[in-house]
């Protein structure tokens, strides 16, 4: 069987999960192409960033799904579930959040230059020490005890860690059920093998690698689309990519089908 015929038959065998992710899909690759309306507002520019590169991860997703690479989308599907937490957490607080979410650039080229200053051009040298000690403080901080500190992460002090983003834009569920699980598959632990194995045919009393698993496929594509479809919103919200009521058609139209799919096969969503 060729790459085609492989592709058609997951197809066909989930037709109506991916037929979803397509409708979504054609509405944001239309957004990204006609929207020109950059602004310098931080909060608007941080979702003229965030909405494409959210994208490229959906696509990313449902792409290695059309050929049932399953443990590779999971890598992807947790940066995409990374991304909507950050994109709730800056849409949840003031402009400042945008503003440092921007800002920390500068942070991690200041590291790089520390890093490999003799390797970088002087004229370069001198734009990222500019550019750092202009936003260097929008970084600098207490402690509880009253010790000065930079921050190690742009959103640092209001949060210090990945769960605590979750906890604070009311993700908690996402985080045990989602992020935890995808991001044992991403550093390889026993279970990021468990759909080449669990589906394997008996032969001659040995289990049978089935490295092209469509076991995931199903939930891999319902978590793309729900948050993708979240980052979609947000940033509509405020940029205006598409019609509102379009977006809203195809989302509702997708967790419709995916919330009974779901409750069919007893799986929880996250």
């Amino acid at each position: 069987m060729d790459e085609d015929q492989f592709k058609r038959n997951v197809y066909e065998k989930h037709r109506e999960h991916f037929d979803h992710l397509y409708s979504l899909h054609g509405l944001a690759e239309e957004s990204i192409r006609t929207y020109q309306g950059f602004t310098g507002d931080p909060y608007q520019y941080a979702l003229v960033l965030i909405f494409p590169r959210a994208y490229k991860s959906f696509d990313a997703v449902l792409r290695l799904c059309e050929i049932a690479s399953c443990e590779d989308a999971a890598v992807v599907l947790r940066s995409l579930l990374n991304l909507l937490v950050v994109t709730r957490w800056i849409s949840l607080g003031d402009r400042r959040r945008a503003k440092k979410y921007l800002a920390w650039y500068w942070v991690e080229m200041n590291r790089e230059l520390e890093q490999f200053k003799n390797s970088i051009p002087p004229s370069l040298v001198a734009d990222i020490q500019r550019g750092y000690n202009a936003v260097k403080s929008q970084f600098e901080y207490k402690d509880a005890k009253g010790h000065a500190k930079l921050a190690s992460q742009w959103y640092e002090p209001e949060a210090f860690s990945i769960r605590d983003l979750f906890e604070q834009v009311g993700l908690e569920k996402q985080y045990e059920e989602g992020y935890k699980l995808l991001s044992g598959i991403e550093h390889s632990d026993a279970m990021a093998f468990f759909a080449m194995v669990a589906q394997g045919e008996q032969e001659g009393g040995h289990k049978k690698i089935e490295v092209q698993s469509d076991l995931f496929v199903p939930p891999y594509l319902q978590n793309a689309f729900q948050w993708f479809a979240n980052i979609f919103r947000i940033c509509n919200n405020t940029i205006a990519l598409t019609d509102a009521k379009k977006l809203e058609e195809v989302v509702a139209a997708g967790m419709k089908f995916y919330g009974a799919d779901m409750r069919a096969r007893r799986i929880p969503s996250v």
